[in-house]
């Protein structure tokens, strides 16, 4: 079970956006790409030449050589005006974008706090929301689908007794860094695709009849928060779902800076 929790003494579990990209997997960098194109499609605020770009490396596997690029877009999107959608001269800094996405989720982040801290944040909230109103049948199926190893007659206690952030505390700590980010990354494009694809009035039916593609909580909160941002302005279709699958790459990265320092030192036993 890969709960280890990494030292901020240890390891740099701020590193800069670019950097983090850089030794990000494929498929996260992919990820990234289709929500900053549009899968493909483009967005009225993204270059051509970019979008062209960004394809390209998508096609030849090789998105870690423009990491820089991919950041840039990113925090470029790092606003919900107006004038956002024609490009400010000047791109918010990312702790700034995770920031704005933290507080648009609902998640309770100090203004002096550090990107992972946004983060982690971000991802509790999510935890959260998901868990709320679901059926102890329906933890089981969430437990299952993610292969999350939790002591389960503990998750339902705390949920039946409302302690909803409390239960979302504990899968994070008793499932790690690693199983909690292959979660998050697994339930994001089903949400987008299927918010994509069905439009609002659709989403709205699927979430009342509890359709099984959103029996996952995960997909349906994030579904929602994508929705929501999707109708109110169109940096967040870019921001929101970005940041989510930043917020996973980047605990997946300090476990595993942490269990390549583990090994290192071993090696000198």
């Amino acid at each position: 079970m890969d709960t280890t929790i990494a030292s901020p003494l240890l390891i740099d579990q701020n590193l800069p956006l670019d950097k983090l990209l850089r030794s990000a997997s494929a498929a996260d960098l992919a990820a990234l790409a289709d929500i900053i194109t549009d899968t493909g499609r483009g967005r009225v605020s993204l270059a051509d030449a970019t979008k062209k770009i960004i394809l390209q490396k998508k096609r030849q596997n090789s998105l870690y050589t423009i990491a820089p690029v991919l950041s840039a877009e990113i925090c470029a999107f790092g606003g919900n005006t107006v004038m956002n959608v024609f490009r400010q001269k000047k791109s918010l800094a990312y702790s700034v974008v995770a920031l704005d996405v933290a507080k648009r989720l609902g998640a309770k982040v100090g203004k002096a706090a550090e990107i992972v801290e946004i983060e982690r944040e971000i991802i509790k909230k999510i935890l959260t929301n998901s868990l709320k109103n679901i059926k102890e049948d329906e933890v089981g199926a969430l437990l299952d689908i993610n292969k999350l190893n939790v002591d389960r007659e503990q998750v339902n206690r705390l949920l039946r007794q409302g302690k909803t952030e409390d239960a979302a505390s504990l899968l994070i700590h008793s499932c790690g860094p690693y199983a909690v980010s292959r979660m998050l990354n697994a339930s994001q494009p089903t949400a987008l695709n299927m918010v994509v694809k069905a439009g609002l009035p659709v989403f709205g039916k699927a979430i009342a009849s509890r359709a099984p593609v959103l029996l996952n909580p995960v997909t349906a909160v994030i579904s929602t928060a994508w929705m929501t941002y999707e109708l109110s302005g169109p940096a967040y279709r870019v921001t929101v779902p970005a940041v989510i699958r930043v917020a996973s790459i980047r605990l997946a990265n300090i476990q595993l800076q942490t269990d390549q320092f583990r090994s290192e030192l071993t090696k000198c036993l």
